[in-house]
C-alpha cells in the first residue's frame, strides 16, 4: 500500500503548480490557517484536511524525493511547486481504486476520530482489567480528559462491566465487517485488552508490511468511515455514539478570528474592531475571510456589493487558473483583493449555471 504517496499525489495533481509543495503539507497536517482553508474549499479537499496532524516535515520531504525519483512528479525548486509526470498519472488512474481514499473526512471528522479512537482504546484496556478484577494496569494514554470520561462510564456501568463489553463487541462487529479484514485486523491489533497491549506504530508497520505513516493513515480512514456510519445510525450504536459526540467539537477558527467575530456580532465595522483589538486592517480582513469559510449566513453582501460579485464571478470563470493575481486582473480596477477572497470563500461558483450557493 501507498497512501502517503497516494494522497499527495492526488493533492498535487488537484492543486497543479498553482500552490507550493508545502500547501499539501499544510493540508495533510491541518493548519488553522486563512490560505489553507480556503484551499481546500476552493480545490474540493476538504476530505484530506488535518488528516495526519503528526506528519513531520522531513517525513513528508523524503516522500516528495522518492515522488520525484520515481519519476512520479516534477519539482519546480524555484516556484517550489510540484507537476505530475504522465507516470504519475498512469499510477493514479492504476491505483487509485485500491486505495481507502473514501474512507476520509477530514473536515469534519479530523477532531472527532481522535477523541472517539481514544476513549474506545482506553475504555477496552480499563474495562477489560477491571471487568476481570484486575486493577493495576499501565494506561496506554496520557489524556486526563479521556481518562474523566471512562472514569464516569466505569461508575454508571461497574455493576454491568461483562454486558458493557459484549454490547460494545456487538456494536463493533458490523462495522469491522463493513471493512477488508487486513484493515480489520490492524485495527483491532492496535486495541489492548487484559494483560495484553496494543501493538505499536513500529509493530503494526512490520506484522503488515506497511509504512508507519501508511498504518496511522488507514486507522485515521477507518476512524472517520466508522464515524459516519455511527453517527448515519445512532441508534445502532448507542455506546459508540456516547465515544463521538459530534456535537461537541471545539469550533474550527482560530481563537484570534473568533474574538473578531464576537466583535462583528455586535455590529463592528472592520475599522473599529482593528482600532479596539490594536490589530492592522489587513489582520481584521484575514479574519473575516477565516469566518466566512465557516459561517453559512455570513453577510457578503456587505463588503462585496452584487455587482462586485458578479463582476468577479466572471473573472472566475474567464481565468486559467485559481491564483487571485490572475482573477484580479480580470476584474475591474477598484475591485481588491480583499474582496475576491472573502466572495471566494464565502460562496461556491458552479460554472454550468452561474448561481452562487452558500459553503455548508
Amino acid at each position: 500500500m501507498m497512501l502517503l504517496k497516494g494522497i499527495v499525489l492526488l493533492c498535487c495533481k488537484t492543486l497543479s503548480v498553482e500552490r507550493t509543495e508545502s500547501a499539501t503539507f499544510h493540508i495533510l497536517t491541518g493548519k488553522k490557517s486563512v490560505q489553507t482553508v480556503q484551499d481546500i474549499h476552493l480545490y474540493q479537499l476538504t476530505k484530506y484536511y488535518g488528516i495526519h496532524r503528526k506528519l513531520e516535515r522531513t517525513v513528508f520531504d523524503r516522500i516528495l524525493k522518492e515522488l520525484h525519483e520515481e519519476g512520479f512528479v516534477i519539482r519546480n525548486h524555484t516556484s517550489l511547486t510540484l507537476e505530475l509526470t504522465k507516470q504519475g498519472e498512469t499510477w493514479l488512474r492504476e491505483n487509485t481504486e485500491q486505495l481507502p481514499l473514501h474512507y476520509f473526512d477530514g473536515l469534519r471528522f479530523k477532531n472527532t476520530a481522535i477523541l472517539f479512537l481514544e476513549r474506545l482504546t482506553l475504555l477496552v484496556q480499563t474495562f477489560s482489567n477491571v471487568g476481570v478484577k484486575h486493577f493495576s494496569f499501565i494506561p496506554v494514554l496520557d489524556n486526563p480528559l479521556v481518562e474523566n470520561w471512562v472514569k464516569e462510564q466505569y461508575r454508571i456501568n461497574k455493576e454491568r462491566i461483562s454486558i458493557y463489553l459484549n454490547d460494545l463487541h456487538s456494536e463493533l462487529l458490523p462495522l469491522l465487517q463493513n471493512i477488508k479484514e487486513k484493515e480489520a485486523s490492524i485495527f483491532v491489533d492496535r486495541l489492548s485488552g487484559h494483560q495484553y497491549y496494543g501493538m505499536s506504530w513500529e509493530q503494526l508497520a512490520k506484522s503488515y508490511g506497511m509504512t508507519i505513516e501508511d498504518v496511522q493513515l488507514l486507522l485515521t480512514g477507518i476512524s472517520h468511515k466508522m464515524a459516519h456510519q455511527i453517527l448515519e445510525n445512532k441508534a445502532s450504536f448507542p455506546l459508540l455514539y456516547q465515544m463521538i459526540e459530534e456535537g461537541n467539537q471545539k469550533r474550527l477558527m482560530t481563537e484570534s478570528a473568533y474574538k473578531t467575530y464576537q466583535l462583528l456580532e455586535k455590529d463592528y465595522s472592520i475599522e473599529n474592531i482593528a482600532l479596539v483589538r490594536n490589530l492592522r486592517i489587513n489582520t481584521i480582513q484575514d479574519h473575516l475571510v477565516e469566518i466566512a469559510l465557516y459561517q453559512t449566513d455570513f453577510p457578503i453582501e456587505r463588503y462585496v456589493p452584487s455587482d462586485i460579485q458578479k463582476d468577479i464571478l466572471a473573472a472566475i470563470e474567464k481565468a486559467s487558473s485559481n491564483k487571485l493575481k490572475e482573477i484580479k486582473r480580470l476584474t475591474k480596477k477598484d475591485t481588491t483583493y480583499f474582496q475576491i477572497r472573502l466572495f471566494m470563500a464565502g460562496i461556491d461558483y458552479v460554472e454550468q449555471t452561474g448561481d452562487m450557493n452558500v459553503y455548508n
